[in-house]
Formats: structure tokens, sequence, C-alpha cells
């Protein structure tokens, strides 16, 4: 029913080679890296295929919430492991299951607004912004829970995470609260969630429970700080045997206030709080930054190695915006389409223009790769389905007016999707640059650690191996430096790709690198 400690370190008895720890007061022997669930969802092979290869690699715990894919993340890994466990390929009890809740989005949301209609809707609610609200009160949870075991088909869930319940702070902060009220308050809703969590423990559907919270390794003075001691001496006053036992929150090589913010009493950071408790940590976003310009990803860039001439780029936009003004101009006007239709339709046929004037300012990979996925990616599905790209049958919208728009969307959507390859080599070269300052920093800060004396002999032990393997990804020794801090349990890790799995394996293999001492030198 449970993940137990015996089981899990008989699953780790097969892979020897590779880093593992026990989560806090669980006693559960934990993989060094966790399959993050955050962009998976049920109903993708690719997904599906990682999950499987890491779960048969090395890789034993498995983190998602409610809300990540809509619960299609919890589908898939209940789904896979199901399909595992039948085939004998693992057992249930070895595979640690972590899930999470409060968000209410997407179904959620329309769930949560119709018990508001019907008058039962849900107590103590954080109307934060349309689409999105939050809630941690026991009523919230009970069919929180009772949703994530029936999309995990599992009859219990070893570690049940409330997520990001500081989303009352930052509610409190926007309408003024008083922030020694608004505390007061949030600590009240904590401690009814714990207690709530603890009979569900009494009930046998949630094995430990703990807290997810990205302001945790946060300044004490920050509106939104989520006290650790606070929450592990709420769950002291409720029991003396309380199963309030692992945390997780972000952490990663530019943001390192886990282990340099002194937020605790007596100057201790929050990693010292958890480490004083035997709690678990759970480390996440360890390859994506959040930094004052936005986000940053501590990854290489595989594109970067592609052939690129800068100068492919002006005569990529010249063809792309020469078919849209000809679509514009002789195809468009012929189409039979509505004014709303019309504008839509007109909208997706403007890559070219927009990438004219802005293709050298988006500033970075990240935000390119969002703008790809999010505006000019859907653009051209749309075109797609509607004309087709020159082997897709005849339908009725193919022709009008005696204009071939096929023929035209044969044209275009090659030409648009060359463009954007060729900017993304762009941005994948500026970033790859930047990576490659990253870790030579970080062999920088790793041999100075090392000869901090006795604190660095950690670091000392492992850098030479680390500075003597330069083809190591940014994304590997990343990890590797989350590892080498005393008490982290397990860094959670988006693995949808198989290669994502192999790279995350090979840190796993290559051990912990560095200590607390090497977090302390300058950011990189």
């Amino acid at each position: 029913m449970f993940a137990t400690p015996q089981a899990t370190a008989h699953y780790h008895e097969r892979f020897p080679g590779y880093h593992r720890s026990v989560l806090g007061r669980t006693g559960l022997v934990v993989s060094g890296a966790g399959f993050g669930g955050y962009r998976v969802s049920a109903g993708i092979p690719s997904h599906g295929a990682a999950l499987e290869a890491a779960l048969l690699s090395g890789i034993n715990l498995v983190d998602t919430s409610a809300n990540y894919a809509d619960g299609g993340s919890e589908r898939l890994i209940g789904e896979t492991i199901a399909r595992l466990v039948a085939e004998g390929t693992i057992a249930r009890q070895e595979v640690v299951v972590v899930t999470k809740g409060g968000y209410i989005q997407g179904s959620n949301y329309a769930m949560a607004r119709e018990r508001v209609e019907a008058g039962s809707g849900f107590l103590e609610v954080v109307d934060y912004a349309e689409g999105l609200w939050h809630c941690i009160a026991p009523e919230f949870l009970e069919d929180q829970i009772t949703r994530s075991l029936d999309r995990l088909a599992m009859p219990g869930i070893d570690l049940y995470l409330l997520h990001n319940p500081e989303y009352y702070l930052a509610w409190a902060a926007k309408h003024e609260v008083p922030l020694e009220e608004a505390r007061a308050e949030y600590y009240r809703r904590i401690r009814n969630a714990f207690q709530y969590l603890e009979s569900e423990v009494e009930r046998g559907r949630i094995a430990w429970y703990g807290i997810s919270s990205n302001s945790i390794p946060h300044a004490a003075q920050d509106p939104d700080f989520t006290s650790l001691e606070e929450c592990v001496r709420i769950a002291e006053m409720l029991s003396l045997v309380h199963h309030f036992a692992a945390v997780q929150f972000p952490a990663n090589l530019l943001e390192r206030g886990f282990v340099t913010e002194p937020n605790q009493s007596g100057g201790r950071t929050a990693m010292a709080c958890a480490r004083e408790k035997n709690l678990g940590v759970l480390i996440n976003r360890p390859l994506n930054a959040i930094t004052g310009s936005g986000l940053l990803r501590l990854a290489d860039f595989p594109a970067a190695n592609e052939p690129f001439n800068e100068g492919d780029v002006q005569p990529s936009i010249a063809r792309a915006v020469e078919l849209e003004e000809r679509f514009r101009k002789d195809i468009l006007p012929g189409l039979g389409l509505d004014a709303e239709a019309h504008e839509t339709v007109a909208e997706c046929a403007t890559t070219g223009g927009v990438l004219d004037e802005h293709w050298q300012s988006f500033g970075g990979i990240e935000r390119y790769n969002d703008l790809l996925a999010q505006v000019f990616a859907p653009r051209l599905n749309l075109l797609l389905r509607l004309f087709g790209d020159g082997d897709a049958p005849d339908s009725e919208n193919t022709e009008s007016a005696g204009v071939d728009v096929r023929a035209w969307s044969a044209e275009y959507l090659p030409a648009v999707r060359d463009l954007l390859r060729v900017v993304g080599l762009y941005y994948a070269r500026s970033a790859q640059r930047r990576s490659d300052r990253m870790r030579a920093r970080l062999h920088r800060d790793l041999k100075s650690a090392s000869g901090a004396g006795d604190a660095g002999a950690k670091g000392a032990d492992t850098v030479g191996a680390a500075a003597a393997a330069p083809a190591e990804t940014l994304s590997s020794l990343a990890i590797r430096m989350l590892l080498g801090v005393q008490g982290v349990d397990t860094v959670l890790v988006g693995m949808r790709r198989l290669e994502y799995v192999e790279d995350v394996l090979a840190a796993l293999a290559a051990g912990p690198i560095g200590d607390e001492v090497a977090w302390r030198a300058e950011k990189v």
C-alpha cells in the first residue's frame, strides 16, 4: 500500500553505483534525483517511456501534484506504476510517490465555481486571480486527496504536501492586511491543515505529510516568508508522534537562500533547521532559476552545435514576410471568412513580420522558447489544420475564389518553420556561451572551497574529477552540487525525455560534489 524502508532499501541494492539518501524521519531510501512530474501527462508516449526508464534504472521517487497537467501528471504516474507492478518489474512498496494539493485551477476551478454557485463553496478559499484560487482548508484537502488517489489508482500516498500555501500571504499583502495579522491567520490555517492530515494518516490514505513552499528560503522579513521552524512547532504541538516529515523548496546555482539566508531563529538557515529536525528535503527547480531578468535555464543547449550563420536569418525573414504579404493581399480576401475568423487567420500569418522587428530583442532562449510554445507554434498549427501543408487531403477550405491556398500553405509553413529554427539557433548559441561561463565559474568555486580547511574536505575529494571532465553537462554539475549539501535528499528534475533521464543517471553515478562552502561563494 505504501513505500517501506525495507522495500526501498532493497530497490537500491539493484543500483549500487547511484547516490541515494534516507528521506528524513520516514526511513525511506530514495534516489538522489526524483522524477519531477510538472510537465508530463497521460496520453503522451514519450513521457510514459521516460518515467518507465527512470523507475527501471534507479530512480524511485516520483513527485507530482493535483494541478500538474490538470491531473494528467498523476494519471501518467498511476498508469505507469500500475503496469510495471503488474509486470513484476517493480513493487509498489519500492517507489515513493509524492503529490500535493492546494491549487484551484483548470477542472478544479470549474468544480469550485460550481460549488460556489450551488451555495456549497469551500471555506477559506484564496481568490488570487481569475482562474487561480488556492485553499488548504480540511474539506478541500479531503476532496483533493480523494481525487489524487483516484487518478493515481492507489489506495495510499506516501508523502502529501501542502502546495505553496503562501498564496494566502501574497493575497493578504495585496489587500493590505497587516503583516502580523496575516501571519497569525496563515499559521492558523496551516495548523488546521496539519491536524486534518494527521487524521488522514490515521485513516490510512497518506503515510506522511509536509509542505512545498517557494518562500521557505526567503528572507524572514519578506511578506510571503514561510518559517520552517514555525511549521515544525505547529506539528510538535499537535502530537509528539506527528507525521510532518518533509519539505520541498526551490534551490539552484543562482537561488541559494536555502543555505545562505539566516531566516530561522539563532541565525540558522532553512537547511540547518531541516537537518536539526530530521526532515526530508526535496529540491525543486534545480535547473530553472528565477532572477530579476526572468527565467534562466541552467543546462547545456545541444542545438548550439548545429551549423549556424547569422547572415541566414534576414533572407529567411524576407521570404516569410513576402509570403505573408501575398496571403493578406491575394488569398485572405477570397476566403469568405466572417470578421472574427478573418482577424484570427490574418494574425496567424504574421510570424515573419514579428521576427523581422523583434528577433534579436527577446532577451534569451527561455523567453524565445516561451513565445515559440505559446504564440508561434499555435498559430502555425491552426494554419496547418485549416489549409494543410501540401500533403493534406483536399477540403472545402483549401481553395476559394480560384486561389489555391494549399499551394501557399505548402510554401509558407516550411519557410516559417525554418525561420523559427534559425532564430532558435541564434539564441541557443548565446545561451550556451552563458552556460560555459557558469561551468567555468563552478570549477573555480569548487577549487576555492576545497582549500577552505576541514569544511571543504568533501569538495576537495571530488573537485578533481569534475575539473578533469569539462564535457560534463552543466545540468549534471548543478544536480551534484545540490546533493553535496548535507541534508538534501532528492533533487527533483523534469525528465520527460529519455535523454534527460540519462543525464540525471550520469549525475547520480558521479555522486555529490562540493559542500555548503562552495554555495557561499559568489554566484555564478
